[in-house]
């Protein structure tokens, strides 16, 4: 220093000494509040600010010129990186951030760092340069510079700088939300503090470097550390707070970090305490975010047996009675939806959440009702007697819509009364446990009769009938069909039915209904297929009796052409060889009754192998020659053709060929057989020369009441044909021949022989 300090430039000393001090306190707490938008950015610039300030007090108590020199050099590289760090703090703080990149950023330094290098290395283009001489102002050190073009050149750039990042401010102050405007306002007006610093100092002493700038800075900082951190013009109350009037319907709680800070006048009830603000969420609604991450409904604090309370997430199981209610014997508990909306400012950071609870209760209730209906339906159809679906219908009525009177009666046989075959526990004791209901009652008897559900609520509109067993308050009536009634009633503090339990009850009702239809049909069937069996042990029984006598009977017959047959001369052996073969076939006929029988009513169980259909229907054809010898038989029969079938194939195809000649009209009968197969069916043809089969009896002749009875013949008919033809996959028809006659067709799927045929 020059002279005697002065009182100026000991205000001078003081400003500079407290600026750089506040700068970097400054500093300090922006860094240590970075997650702010604009913090980062803002710290940096008051480092450099409270460097600025301690150099120039070193510059100002200099005692000789080549120190106020080397101080002056370092201001102004100071002061050249001030306003690219301001710039980039507008950038920053009206989220513009991203312009930050590796890309522009060299070139926003670009000029500065010219300007600094070509300052150190030659002095006459620097900050200070040669021409600079020592002054004392006011006791202070001082120096008086005359600055080239280039100086000035970088002077322009670094306003333009400065100007650009109010350029930014201003744009963003006009494009914000009203949240954002007033911190703006006092970032702007904070900023010119280093414009009218700088005025000063370029038109007060315009070749002295004696510059109050960073003491305007200084003060600046203040202010806009006000704006980001004392009065936290970004914290998530006022970004909330339009949302919360925009949700009023509901009760909205605005949480951050876990604490309350704002909430409405519909959510003051959820609270003990009037005022919630400041405490921390989960104390004073236990479970609620909980319920949030899980995505569950919630119930907010309801009065214990201990004087505690109680918040839970609802899923349907947690403090649930068996009927799905939850279980509050003084009032009913409102259920919530919870729903979270996180709370971002305009920088993309989440300063906190919104919780909106939209009340459930009602649509809570009918999913637990639901719920319960699906039970109650499950154990109905599962239930095989009457009396057991009453008595569960009337139990859901009583757990799901807790109406203590409830009960289901059924007519009697004569139809002259309807008596109660399942009752609630209360209404039973109230009763003695059986309620009878005469045609005086008109009530149940018209709802019984005509089929149309009855409401009552009111005692006017009940007989007294009522009033003499029990209290009601109110009663609904619902049908069930042929069955009876279901009444459910009320207690009389409770009179009124809602139209949930309306609903609900009429569901109950039909779904009540089909499982008494349900039960009513599958006793009817039980009861048939007893008959059923117990027919088929007859017939059974009786075909025994009947095979036992006819085979007694041939054994007679045998015994006798045994003896016959020492007196038959030779013309009648062949007659007596013919009847001794019937008489076999007759007695192995009888064998065969049982598996015609077994094979017609139970077909899954008849065992089917493959057999020779060339050697079977060679084997018949002959027997037909045999028997009639007035009938011509012709034969053609392929070789190795074989089926799926079972020992009655025989049957089968004799009673075809009886049929063309029992119904012929020639006296000298024709019969073709023909037998040839492909490699998907066997085909089997029998034509006649009979009068034939008129079009509208070809598929009638397969009915069960159509029968050889008529002709006197000992087969099963074309009845039994069709039947087993169904057995064997097979199928059977009528056409008509060429020449006149009738041609029968049967087709079999083939069977190849891989297994031992009959």
């Amino acid at each position: 220093m020059f002279g005697p300090f002065t009182p100026a430039g000991g205000i001078v000393l003081c400003g500079t000494t407290v600026g750089g001090a506040v700068s970097f306190v400054l500093a300090r707490h922006g860094w240590s509040n970075r997650d702010v938008p604009g913090s980062a950015s803002f710290a940096s610039l008051m480092l450099v600010i409270s460097g600025w300030c301690f150099l120039s007090l070193l510059f100002f108590t200099a005692s000789a010129r080549s120190q106020a020199i080397l101080w002056g050099s370092l201001i102004g590289i100071c002061a050249s990186t001030v306003p690219i760090l301001w710039l980039s703090f507008t950038l920053e703080y009206t989220g513009r951030d991203d312009w930050l990149t590796p890309a522009t950023m060299p070139l926003i330094w670009a000029e500065p760092v010219m300007y600094t290098a070509v300052s150190l290395l030659t002095p006459e283009h620097g900050f200070v340069n040669e021409s600079a001489t020592l002054v004392s102002i006011g006791g202070l050190t001082t120096l008086s510079v005359s600055h080239g073009p280039t100086f000035y050149f970088h002077l322009a750039y670094l306003f333009v700088v400065i100007v650009s990042g109010f350029t930014f401010l201003i744009v963003f102050l006009a494009q914000a939300d009203r949240l954002y405007r007033r911190q703006t306002v006092v970032v702007v007006l904070a900023g010119l503090f280093p414009l009218v610093g700088t005025g000063a100092s370029m038109f007060v002493a315009s070749n002295a470097v004696l510059d109050l700038t960073p003491i305007f800075f200084a003060g600046g900082g203040m202010f806009i550390a006000l704006a980001l951190f004392r009065y936290d013009f970004l914290d998530v109350t006022p970004l909330a707070s339009e949302v919360v009037l925009s949700e009023m319907e509901d009760p909205v709680i605005v949480v951050s970090d876990g604490q309350i800070v704002e909430y409405n006048p519909m959510a003051v009830a959820l609270f003990d305490s009037q005022n919630a603000i400041g405490e921390d969420v989960e104390s004073v609604l236990p479970g609620l975010l909980d319920a949030v991450w899980m995505g569950k409904s919630f119930s907010p604090s309801r009065p214990q047996a201990d004087g505690g309370t109680t918040n839970r997430a609802v899923d349907g199981s947690d403090d649930v009675t068996s009927s799905g209610f939850v279980d509050d014997p003084v009032a009913e508990t409102a259920v919530y939806d919870p729903r979270l909306t996180p709370i971002y400012d305009h920088h993309g950071i989440r300063r906190g959440d919104i919780l909106v609870l939209r009340e459930i209760t009602d649509r809570k209730h009918r999913e637990e009702t639901l719920r319960a209906l699906q039970s109650a339906t499950r154990r109905l159809m599962d239930s095989k007697h009457e009396e057991e679906i009453a008595q569960i219908a009337v139990e859901t009525a009583d757990e799901v819509l807790d109406h203590p009177y409830s009960a289901i009666v059924f007519p009697d046989e004569s139809e002259t009364i309807l008596q109660t075959v399942a009752m609630t526990g209360v209404l039973a004791d109230s009763t003695d446990g059986e309620i009878t209901f005469h045609r005086a009652d008109d009530s149940m008897w018209d709802v019984f009769e005509s089929g149309v559900p009855g409401v009552h609520e009111s005692p006017t509109e009940l007989s007294e009938t009522w009033y003499n067993r029990f209290s009601v308050g109110c009663l609904l009536l619902f049908p069930l069909g042929e069955h009876g009634v279901l009444g459910v009633g009320s207690d009389p503090k409770k009179r009124a039915f809602t139209d949930n339990d309306r609903r609900f009850a009429e569901i109950l009702a039909t779904t009540t209904e089909s499982a008494l239809d349900r039960a009513r049909r599958e006793t009817e069937l039980r009861e048939s297929q007893a008959m059923v069996e117990k027919r088929n042990e007859q017939i059974e029984f009786f075909n025994g009796v009947l095979r036992h006598d006819i085979l007694n009977g041939i054994t007679v017959i045998n015994g006798n052409l045994e003896l016959l047959d020492e007196h038959v001369g030779t013309d009648g052996k062949p007659h007596l060889e013919t009847v001794r073969e019937w008489s076999e076939d007759i007695g192995k006929l009888t064998q065969k009754v049982r598996s015609a029988s077994r094979t017609i009513t139970d077909a899954e169980s008849m065992p089917l192998t493959t057999l020779s259909l060339s050697e079977t229907l060679s084997r018949k054809a002959t027997k037909i020659r045999t028997t009639y010898p007035n009938v011509e038989v012709e034969a053609d029969i392929e070789h190795d053709l074989f089926i799926s079938g079972n020992e009655l194939l025989g049957e089968v195809l004799e009673n075809v060929l009886l049929n063309a000649v029992e119904h012929n009209d020639q006296s000298f009968p024709t019969l073709t057989v023909r037998a040839w197969g492909s490699d998907e069916i066997v085909r089997v043809e029998i034509e006649d020369d009979g009068p034939g089969i008129p079009d509208g009896m070809k598929s009638e002749v397969f009915d069960r009441n159509v029968t050889s009875a008529s002709s006197g013949s000992i087969g099963f008919g074309l009845y039994f044909v069709r039947v087993m033809m169904d057995r064997y996959d097979g199928d059977v028809w009528f056409e008509d021949a060429n020449d006149g006659g009738t041609v029968a067709v049967l087709t079999f799927p083939v069977e190849p022989p891989d297994a031992p045929f009959i």
